[in-house]
């Protein structure tokens, strides 16, 4: 995405990885969405990318025009279609992924905790998703376990 760094995020992962095809209407459908999106009739200047096949994280530069709350709202109502679509969880803030031999695994949040804790979970890079600035994404958004909001599972 060609957006300042200070531009604002949303990340929604899915519960698996995409196939070819959803990819394909995937971003036939947020190219759409991200054309004709704005905020109280002013346009916004928005991209979005697809990291892993797995993730869609959708960015807008608020310095041109901010996301109100209704123009954040369509893009809830586009995530919620996509995943009626596909079945992917896409809104479920209850699963965390974590890449460990460059694969992506994902467990419900009780059960990754149970895991860190236990020491089942280690070495691993988890993926923080809470994260709002396209800086923090591209700087924070995959770290290490001891570095990521996890840290104060370990022993």
């Amino acid at each position: 995405m060609n957006l300042s760094d200070d531009s604002r995020i949303w990340i929604f992962q899915a519960n698996r990885k995409f196939s070819v095809e959803e990819k394909e209407n995937i971003t036939n459908k947020l190219n759409n969405f991200i054309g004709d999106w704005n905020a109280h009739g002013a346009e916004l200047l928005a991209g979005f990318d697809l990291p892993y096949d797995q993730f869609i994280v959708v960015a807008v530069d608020e310095n041109q025009a901010a996301a109100s709350g209704c123009s954040i709202d369509k893009l809830t109502k586009l995530v919620r279609e996509i995943d009626a679509d596909y079945s992917l969880d896409l809104l479920n803030r209850m699963l965390v992924s974590y890449e460990t031999n460059e694969k992506i695994l994902i467990e419900k949040l009780p059960t990754f905790k149970q895991k860190v804790k236990e020491g089942a979970i280690k070495n691993v890079n988890v993926f923080n998703n809470g994260i709002s600035s396209l800086k923090d994404f591209k700087q924070n958004w995959l770290v290490p376990l001891e570095d990521s909001w996890a840290k104060t599972l370990l022993n």
